[in-house]
């Protein structure tokens, strides 16, 4: 079941199994650097990033969505 928040102020969907990589971009990083990967996303369609325990995941958008999912 996917789940929906505002994380620095985008829109973010991911699965409940995807929450760490929500936390880490809401919860662990500053606002200025979870920006970057949203912004890249934006203007790219999707960003990759590792958390700080190495776990990769892929952020897309696609309709004023961001959609967050493991690699």
């Amino acid at each position: 079941m996917a789940l929906e928040k505002f994380v620095h102020g985008y829109h973010l969907m991911y699965e409940k199994e995807h929450e760490d990589g929500m936390f880490y971009l809401n919860d662990r990083l500053e606002s200025e650097y979870a920006k970057v990967f949203f912004v890249y996303a934006k203007n790219y369609r999707v960003a990759l990033f590792e958390d700080q325990s190495g776990r990769k995941y892929s952020l897309s958008y696609e309709n004023n969505l961001y959609i967050l999912n493991r690699k």
